[in-house]
């Protein structure tokens, strides 16, 4: 029988070895206050891709990206803190999917604009053996916000509507598709309401994070020209002070 300390040592070193074959992800950026963004970070949405061409404000309850991904781009935005999952507004238009992907599976799943709200302190009980296939996997594909996640999507081909689980703890509600290129889509979603679609209960705890992202593939053909506004809560405290 193969000694214990050998076997752990072994384990070790291929989990050294497998961190040193990916590339690290590019760091975000805080923007400064006279860039009008706030505490929202921006940084490259995959280990691969560069910056697009993009526009991009704040306003007192969201953010607004205009941008043109070429080929091998791709940007996300993310924004931490505590808030009631609220209803939240949201308004995308794409002109191009990527045609090339796969939605239903996680390295493929790539999107050519997505909104993600992050519920940090809920997860389920997976047990520890998938909680450690979950981290290797995460380590090849790109690690993703700890607790339960809702995903809006523009789909690449799914039809108008879906909803599925990409990962165990991150659900995906397809809101467009290639039939809608060209157009823009305007919906306010009830997350609390979804959550409990997703995962047959209300959420325990607040959304701890919002994710704005918009990429293409570097096999994709041709730009896409995107535009993600989101507004959370989707009535500002201003507006609801009327």
């Amino acid at each position: 029988m193969r000694n214990p300390v050998q076997r752990l040592a072994n384990i070790l070193a291929m989990f050294l070895l497998c961190i040193a074959a990916v590339p690290l992800a590019s760091s975000g950026r805080i923007f400064a206050a006279g860039e009008n963004l706030g505490k929202w970070v921006e940084s490259t949405a995959g280990r691969w891709e560069s910056l697009p061409e993009r526009h991009v404000g704040a306003t007192d309850n969201g953010i607004s990206l205009e941008a043109t991904l070429s080929p091998g781009t791709g940007v996300s935005y993310r924004l931490v803190g505590r808030w009631a999952p609220a209803p939240a507004a949201l308004r995308l238009a794409v002109d191009n999917v990527n045609a090339g992907e796969n939605d239903y599976l996680p390295g493929q799943a790539i999107f050519p604009a997505s909104v993600t709200f992050v519920f940090g302190d809920d997860s389920l009980k997976l047990g520890v053996k998938k909680r450690i296939g979950l981290f290797f996997k995460r380590l090849w594909y790109g690690f993703t916000p700890s607790g339960i996640r809702l995903t809006y999507a523009w789909g690449n081909g799914l039809p108008v509507g879906s909803m599925y689980r990409l990962w165990d703890e991150e659900t995906v509600f397809v809101v467009a598709g290639p039939e809608e290129a060209g157009k823009t889509i305007s919906s306010t979603r009830r997350l609390d309401d979804d959550f409990s679609a997703a995962y047959g209960r209300p959420p325990k705890g607040p959304v701890t994070e919002v994710r704005v992202s918009a990429r293409r593939p570097s096999r994709e053909k041709g730009p896409a020209h995107v535009s993600v506004t989101v507004r959370f809560p989707a009535e500002s405290p201003q507006e609801g002070a009327k």
